[in-house]
């Protein structure tokens, strides 16, 4: 049921009630928070923890922390699992602040879920920094704050969906950067500057481990040497739409620019969206993903909100284009500046 909510009829309005009891009761149960995507909307506040969860955010092992929520009365201890003894987030934000203390590069890296080799270059590409500088981080202990950790998941996995198991074309971060011979801060600068959108969270990790991209989209905007342009269906699968014929026919119908350029590999003309075509689009065109991005909003809130404002899917031709909004709409209804794509 959720992959059907959340995959495969998730512009379907008719959906949208179902869809909001189950994500309403999630959020009431299960320890989600920031950077986490529940039925296609990103969750942004995170009102229930776990133990494990807690023990990420502070870098507290599991086992103290644990001790210290019972000690406090935070949870009952009954539930047999790290992962689902859960406690409401706010109630316990005094005991965690009390608890967190400065840690050990080990320990931070654990917390983090990166290897050690993982951990130090991104020291090196200057995304992570220790809290203490006045002595060398190798010849150091506890100079390691566990919340500039959770502040970086966050800010690379907004936004990002859940993957079960890495398909075709999905690759952990640091192997796209060995890829292209590049250190993993520029890809992550990618990302957190909304330049690349495709971002995975893979089921069977946690942390910066967790961390997939979309190998091809990450080639295509910090490689154009090599690939200076993206299909149609990949474009369209980088800002959200995820039917690519939608996508084909808007441009056929237009209402926003392609370049007709030859296929490398099977030598033939074909239609590639380039740096140009696609800052057109932009300019012109909102989808639920790029405009949560851009107002940090939830896109099934401001999908409600142009509703109700009678603003409706771009249509002019009677086409069906799915989720697709005038970018003017959606800036007349929000009334603040956003940034360009």
């Amino acid at each position: 049921m959720y992959d059907q909510l959340a995959y495969e009829f998730i512009e379907d309005p008719d959906y949208d009630v179902c869809r909001h009891i189950l994500r309403s009761h999630m959020l009431a149960t299960w320890p989600l928070g920031d950077g986490d995507e529940l039925l296609g909307e990103p969750v942004t506040e995170r009102k229930l923890h776990s133990v494990r969860t807690a023990a990420h955010a502070t870098g507290i092992d599991q086992r103290r922390l644990k001790k210290i929520l019972l000690s406090e009365g935070i949870i009952s201890g009954n539930a047999g699992s790290y992962a689902w003894e859960v406690f409401d987030a706010k109630q316990a934000e005094d005991v965690l602040n009390a608890a967190t203390t400065l840690v050990s590069v080990k320990t931070f890296a654990d917390g983090i879920g990166a290897t050690r080799s993982q951990f130090d270059l991104l020291v090196a590409g200057g995304v992570l920094a220790p809290r203490l500088h006045s002595v060398k981080t190798s010849e150091t202990n506890a100079v390691w704050d566990p919340a500039d950790g959770v502040r970086f998941l966050e800010s690379v996995f907004l936004g990002a969906v859940p993957l079960r198991q890495a398909q075709h074309g999905w690759v952990h971060i640091s192997k796209s950067a060995m890829r292209l011979k590049i250190g993993p801060e520029k890809i992550i600068q990618g990302i957190q500057d909304k330049k690349i959108f495709r971002i995975g969270n893979h089921a069977d990790y946690d942390g910066y481990a967790a961390l997939y991209v979309y190998h091809d989209e990450v080639t295509s905007v910090l490689s154009p040497a090599h690939s200076p342009h993206l299909s149609i269906a990949l474009f369209a699968q980088s800002v959200g739409i995820r039917r690519p014929r939608r996508m084909r026919l808007l441009i056929l119908n237009g209402h926003t620019p392609a370049t007709q350029l030859l296929n490398p590999k099977l030598k033939i003309p074909q239609l590639y969206i380039t740096r140009e075509d696609a800052e057109a689009f932009h300019q012109k065109f909102f989808t639920p993903q790029t405009m949560a991005q851009a107002y940090g909003k939830s896109w099934q809130s401001m999908i409600a909100a142009l509703r109700s404002n009678g603003i409706e899917t771009f249509s002019p031709d009677g086409e069906n284009y799915g989720n697709i909004y005038e970018r003017h709409s959606i800036e007349e209804i929000f009334n603040q500046p956003t940034e360009n794509k």
